[in-house]
């Protein structure tokens, strides 16, 4: 009898451990989404930004304007024929 009843008793324990972590990987898998979703729209900004900041540095670095902000900002000029010496 009394191993009739330790079945009895081992079947619904097992069904409900069964359910709760099905409920549970439900609830992390659901969680994982959310999070891999926003790690991917930070991604697409972020790569958005890299894109504007190449821009930018192309801009920035371009010989006319670094020339200009030589002889404007620095007070430079290209050097004297004097100036350079040839070996």
């Amino acid at each position: 009898m009394r191993s009739w009843l330790k079945s009895w008793l081992i079947l619904p324990l097992m069904l409900g451990l069964l359910s709760t972590a099905q409920v549970w990987l439900s609830n992390l898998r659901y969680d994982l989404s959310l999070e891999a979703q926003s790690l991917a729209a930070e991604k697409q900004t972020t790569l958005k930004e890299i894109s504007k900041l190449r821009i930018e540095l192309a801009s920035l670095t371009r010989p006319e304007r670094l020339r200009q902000l030589a002889r404007t900002k620095l007070d430079m000029a290209p050097p004297n024929p004097m100036q350079v010496i040839h070996q």
